[in-house]
């Protein structure tokens, strides 16, 4: 079987397990509509099901009480990729809403997500963990909801932890280490060496009493972001997310390059052509300063030395230390300004001794006489400020496209997207706009299935990236 239009896929199944351990319903006659979502803020992966039918009366037949296991298998009519085109998908029930009845049919919801994001709602952590962050994460995943090996992708990590997790469910202590944890690829900062002034250069049209040359200087990059697709779970930073090569242990972008074109093509191009596409918001130099995504001062109180010092990050100074999508090399000049005064104060209890149980120095801090035995020091000054910098920019640009069924697509994978240049034709020197095009990162995903005799497939995505320009392309940016 093959395309007769770029949308076309063929449902093989729309199966739904009855909690009893009957056999299985094949659901695909009185299916209308799915719809499966992924997110890389999101932990686990879900989808809705919508149904009308007008004998068989699921709902009180089996009935449908919740946790039935559904599964959802498609052939994308291309017979290329990993998958080989088929495209297999496991969800557990857990609502049912929007139900209708008229006369001679019914139609209702099915809210269905994957098993994991289930189970993990009744499940809870209490004993001690300790060791490499990354190496933590996965033991949660494999020991508690019992995730394969093959199915986490979790990224080194440089960082150490030791904590008592107080009944958190397994996502929730995941979620509570995403921001204290730095990747070994772009953690070689982290022990701690001398600290320096900050060499940020003071503004001479603006008055502050915070004077950033008397700060210490906060260096690298911090943050990672957990969320699960149809292929697992993923546990990797955000640089590594953004960068396209191995300098940040990054990926090249998936699939061809996608385009926006007013007038309709034809042809195997026409799988790439964006049909809708909507900008959201690109500058909100407000919720930035605020954020301290820009510039921002940390006070930090050690209870072992009485010790109080302060600490300036600076995201211009810090640009080049990070991955991005786009060309441009440094902050935009506007923005470079604004960076000049922290926005964000912030303040915070330094404790090395925490979990030290030894008679030596818990600090690994050559001037507080520690020898660097310590497994796990407190790492606040390596993430806090770092971690706020790397969040804030990630969503620079915002892009939500609409495009023929594209199912090997993932959240958390890059494309390249092409937007028309909107200067008049007599003015063109490139077809392409050389600053909103280039590589983009899926945010948010949604596979709209429409069944009926001949079932369609769209893809709409929700694309972030943190800076302009096209790679290996130079940017205007100044």
């Amino acid at each position: 079987m093959s395309k007769t239009y770029a949308s076309s896929f063929n449902p093989l199944k729309v199966w739904l397990y009855p909690a009893d351990g009957s056999k299985p319903i094949d659901l695909r006659s009185v299916t209308v509509q799915i719809q499966y979502h992924e997110d890389i803020f999101w932990p686990s992966y879900g989808a809705t099901l919508v149904l009308s039918e007008k004998s068989i009366n699921l709902i009180s037949s089996l009935p449908l009480q919740g946790y039935e296991r559904v599964v959802f298998e498609v052939d994308d009519l291309t017979g290329v990729g990993d998958d080989k085109g088929i495209y297999t998908y496991e969800f557990r029930l857990w609502t049912i809403s929007n139900r209708i009845n008229t006369e001679r049919k019914q139609s209702y919801t099915i809210g269905l997500m994957s098993e994991e994001g289930l189970k993990n709602e009744m499940i809870r952590i209490n004993r001690v963990l300790k060791g490499n962050t990354a190496v933590q994460v996965q033991k949660i995943l494999k020991e508690y909801l019992q995730v394969p090996d093959e199915k986490i992708d979790a990224e080194p990590s440089s960082t150490t932890v030791k904590v008592l997790p107080t009944k958190k469910s397994p996502f929730s202590l995941i979620r509570s280490l995403l921001s204290k944890t730095i990747s070994e690829k772009s953690g070689n900062n982290v022990p701690i060496k001398k600290d320096t002034k900050s060499d940020a250069q003071i503004s001479n049209d603006v008055k502050s009493d915070i004077n950033p040359s008397t700060a210490n200087k906060a260096t690298g990059t911090a943050g990672y972001l957990f969320f699960q697709t149809r292929k697992g779970f993923t546990f990797r930073s955000m640089d590594s997310l953004t960068s396209s090569d191995d300098s940040f242990n990054g990926r090249p972008t998936v699939s061809g390059t996608f385009f926006y074109a007013p007038a309709k093509t034809s042809g195997a191009a026409s799988l790439f052509r964006i049909q809708e596409l909507v900008y959201g918001q690109e500058i909100n130099l407000m919720k930035k300063m605020r954020e301290g995504a820009y510039s921002s001062i940390v006070s930090y109180f050690n209870i072992n030395t009485h010790e109080y010092e302060e600490h300036l990050y600076s995201l211009s100074d810090m640009w080049k230390q990070m991955a991005h999508m786009g060309s441009q090399d440094k902050l935009p000049a506007g923005q470079e300004e604004l960076s000049k005064y922290p926005s964000r104060v912030m303040s915070t209890i330094v404790d090395h001794e925490k979990w030290n149980m030894t008679s030596k120095i818990g600090s690994n801090e050559p001037k507080h006489g520690g020898d660097g035995s310590n497994n796990f020091p407190d790492f606040q000054k390596h993430f806090l400020s770092q971690v706020y910098a790397r969040a804030g920019i990630l969503q620079n640009q915002q892009l939500t496209i609409s495009i023929t069924g594209h199912l090997e697509l993932c959240a958390g994978d890059k494309i390249e997207v092409r937007v028309p240049n909107q200067k008049a034709e007599a003015l063109k020197d490139e077809p392409w706009d050389q600053e909103h095009s280039g590589t983009y990162l899926i945010k948010n995903l949604n596979h709209q299935f429409n069944m009926g005799e001949q079932p369609s497939a769209y893809s709409v995505l929700e694309l972030v990236r943190d800076s302009y320009g096209i790679k290996d392309s130079e940017s205007k940016v100044s």
